[in-house]
């Protein structure tokens, strides 16, 4: 098997949450998947945004990707400054692309924000492989939503548990059954107490692993 995952963010700022979710699939699922979350266009040509879609499209979309062979990983941080998302933007790539690597996954395509930022993201994931937090072979780039319906997916989770953070958990619980879920602090102090990938270097994923187990976390 080879394992994809396609990742997006949703952030809180009332709440002073991040959350960075993705969704992994087998390589070999990936076109059925596509064609799936393609269905969920408001109109030709136009991609499906959680923000913008009423609850009863909400529900209908967390229901059709819990329904598909897809693993939802995300990782929640907080409290968030609003003038520091770039820094919580970091922290929670780092846990997630460790959890991501760890369970199995070779490729991650992160949702393009702008050039620079984009460059941005990638210097800081050299930065991990530097440090060992996540290992040389994963791959990352980057592509725009309205490209590809894969991120549509991870918009979803996303926004599923920025709902859920926001006293709405039906979302979150439509797709609990493909979800695992981690929590960061973003102080200091509580990044070194709830920080879940260790610091220095770690094995690379057991290459005979069938792919990501779900559960909750």
């Amino acid at each position: 098997m080879s394992w994809l995952a396609y990742v997006d963010e949703s952030i809180r700022t009332d709440d002073g949450v991040y959350v960075l979710a993705a969704v992994a699939l087998d390589r070999a699922d990936a076109a059925a998947v596509r064609a799936a979350v393609r269905a969920l266009e408001p109109r030709p040509g136009r991609r499906f945004h959680w923000r913008d879609r009423l609850p009863a499209a909400r529900h209908s979309a967390a229901g059709l990707l819990a329904g598909l062979p897809t693993l939802a990983i995300a990782v929640v941080g907080a409290p968030v400054n609003p003038r520091r998302q770039e820094r919580a933007r970091r922290h929670c790539l780092g846990a997630l692309l460790f959890e991501l690597a760890d369970a199995g996954v070779d490729e991650v395509c992160l949702e393009s924000r702008n050039p620079v930022a984009d460059r941005r993201d990638l210097d800081v994931v050299g930065g991990f492989r530097v440090r060992g937090v996540v290992p040389p072979t994963l791959r990352v780039a980057h592509a725009r939503a309205g490209d590809e319906p894969l991120l549509w997916a991870a918009d979803i989770v996303a926004g599923a548990i920025c709902a859920a953070e926001g006293k709405e958990p039906a979302y979150r619980e439509a797709v609990a059954a493909i979800l695992t879920e981690h929590r960061i602090g973003l102080t200091r102090k509580r990044e070194a107490e709830v920080r879940v990938y260790p610091r220095g270097p770690r094995p690379t994923s057991d290459p005979t692993a069938e792919g990501p187990a779900s559960g909750s976390g």
